[in-house]
């Protein structure tokens, strides 16, 4: 990668540029030497072999693609470069019948200057967040001198709206913690498998961290026996089981109200939606203007650009929540489309436990009906496109992704990210909220042997389904139609059976210091950051990971602290998001929709 900032330093007599050109080794003959290939290779095989009998199994970086650093004069373009190198390598390499094919992408050339324009969207955007750090400013320290004065419980409309901008209030708010609420161990489930989420999004941008040595990092992916990084394609179903459970559990007693008519539900799904908006559309801006001038390097242009390009382009997607129906190299926000995926079962559910307040057994028909379509259909396109029966995550299919080179696999766009795909855990999730009301009326309790033997058995067969999927990345194995069918549909059952049965003896018995640990202070304020940090996460992790200057391979420990300060930061960022839209825009929503006043006082709950 030689030095970038030595390169684009350089002003005299020329200004210096910075290209990432791609170089792909191929035989001029017609040897075929993918019949040399081998799973593994010894010391004395001959290196050629390895590099031109390269077959992309998934599980390892290309061994016939170099990535080569050059440092140009700026009046050079990236074609000059490409055909030049090509010209040069030409002339080595073909004599003995072997072609190396450049590529040299205009956005992986740069300079000091800024490759990203400074548009009006640009000084529009800053406008706006500079007004608001303002109002924010403010509202700040006029609560702080009304606390001093004594005059903090001073009614007034234009008061209240600007005390919901005060950080001393939504602070206040954010660490406010009710014990008592039984709800709260699945607030502390969401808080927790949010990092995990971080950790999960920081290794596959990682696997586009340029590497001297791939082969250690390969070796973590091709250990195909009981390797929980192989299981990560259905790490969402926890928080689309949460929130099926909370809609019911939050809802079902309101809907029950004979005065509670169906004028209620379109209510709400404008308030879930509009409450959605604020940060969305705030990381819509921030991706598309602001955030390709916040860093630089030699992936920086084509790695950030390629994000602000799709946002700039289909936007409009996220805002009328489809955006999970568009071709996944073509959304915007690599995360959105989950979004997009809860507003849409949200609405299913809704009306689902509207009909469950009115007619119980109704309700149980119909969410019988649509488990039993949410089976079928992930078994029925996966049967009839010949898919795999999970989305492989793996190293090829992640550079592609993220290089664009080319598009996402069938089974993201089709089988991953749409809702009638991804609808079983909240259909289920409704279905715990049902189960969990019935028990409550009838006071049935369990003992706790009982809760904790039964839960280690259901656990130990959580874990079983779990890593059975990895039998899907071992190389060389038949594909089976019907195995990867059936696991397609019963891999997105296995996260919310085991959620559901812990909502089920969490309310007949407890599971003592687990619940603690999950229903305290600090996993209540992690939960209020966790709309906030889902949307910043990925952005945070991008920007980390494509600022990088140099290729190599770091110890356990250093990857260890990256992952810390990764985590660290994300958090910064989420709790920044937090007070600045979040929260005083929520307030704002709970104002006009809900004609809910904000309290003055941190202890009114």
């Amino acid at each position: 990668m030689g030095v970038y900032d030595e390169c684009i330093s350089v002003h005299q007599p020329i200004q210096g540029k910075y290209c990432m050109s791609t170089i792909e080794l191929q035989t001029s003959s017609n040897e075929n030497f993918t019949q040399y290939s081998k799973d593994e290779y010894a010391s004395f095989d001959n290196a050629w072999q390895e590099i031109l009998g390269f077959i992309d199994y998934g599980d390892r970086y290309k061994r016939n693609v170099i990535n080569l650093g050059v440092c140009i004069p700026e009046a050079c373009t990236s074609a000059d470069l490409e055909i030049s190198l090509q010209r040069e390598l030409d002339s080595i390499f073909l004599s003995h019948q072997l072609k190396a094919q450049v590529k040299v992408k205009p956005d992986l050339c740069n300079t000091n200057k800024h490759f990203f324009p400074y548009d009006t969207g640009y000084y529009v955007t800053c406008g706006f967040f500079g007004l608001l750090i303002l109002i924010v400013s403010f509202s700040t320290t006029y609560h702080l001198v009304a606390l001093r004065n004594g005059r903090e419980n001073q009614r007034s409309q234009n008061l209240e709206v600007l005390n919901m901008f005060s950080v001393v209030k939504n602070g206040n708010d954010l660490i406010k913690h009710n014990k008592n609420n039984e709800l709260n161990i699945f607030n502390g489930l969401v808080s927790n498998a949010m990092i995990l989420l971080v950790i999960a999004h920081g290794i596959l941008v990682g696997i586009n961290h340029p590497r001297l040595y791939p082969k250690p990092f390969e070796e973590i992916v091709q250990n195909t026996h009981n390797n929980i990084l192989l299981t990560l394609n259905n790490g969402i179903d926890l928080f689309i089981f949460v929130s099926g459970y909370l809609l019911y559990m939050t809802n079902i007693t309101k809907f029950r109200n004979p005065g509670c008519n169906w004028f209620q539900i379109p209510k709400i799904i404008i308030y879930k939606y509009l409450k959605s908006l604020p940060v969305h559309v705030t990381m819509l801006l921030l991706t598309i203007f602001i955030v390709p001038h916040m860093g630089g390097g030699p992936f920086w242009a084509n790695q950030m650009g390629v994000e602000a390009n799709k946002c700039k382009q289909y936007w409009w997607t996220n805002l009328l929540v489809i955006n999970n129906f568009v071709d996944g190299e073509k959304q915007c926000l690599y995360a959105g489309y989950f979004i997009s995926l809860q507003l849409q079962l949200m609405v299913i559910g809704i009306m689902v436990v509207y009909i469950y307040g009115k007619n119980r057994k109704i309700g149980n028909v119909i969410i019988a009906l649509l488990i039993t379509v949410s089976l079928i259909i992930p078994f029925a396109i996966t049967y009839y496109s010949k898919s795999e029966g999970i989305t492989k995550f793996n190293i090829s299919f992640t550079l592609n992704w993220f290089q664009s080179t080319s598009p996402d696999s069938y089974h993201f766009t089709y089988l991953y990210s749409r809702f009638y795909e991804r609808g079983l855990p909240f259909y289920i999730g409704l279905l715990a909220g049902d189960i969990v009301e019935v028990l409550k009326k009838k006071q049935i309790k369990i003992s706790k042997t009982t809760t904790l033997i039964t839960t280690l058995v259901a656990f130990g067969l959580y874990i079983y389904v779990q890593l059975y999927s990895n039998v899907f990345f071992k190389r060389h194995r038949d594909y089976n139609a019907i195995e990867s069918s059936i696991y397609s549909s019963i891999n997105h059952l296995n996260t919310p059976l085991f959620s559901m049965w812990i909502a089920i003896y969490h309310t007949t018995s407890s599971y003592g210091f687990l619940e603690k640990l999950l229903n305290n202070r600090i996993t209540g304020i992690l939960h209020k950051l966790s709309y906030s940090l889902y949307q910043v996460n990925l952005t945070v992790i991008l920007m980390i990971h494509f600022s990088v200057r140099a290729s190599g391979d770091h110890s356990f420990h250093i990857v260890v602290m990256e992952y810390i300060y990764t985590i660290f930061m994300v958090y910064i960022a989420a709790l920044i998001m937090h007070f600045l839209v979040d929260a005083p825009f929520g307030l704002l929503i709970n104002r006009v929709i809900l004609g809910r006043r904000p309290s003055t006082k941190s202890k009114d709950d």
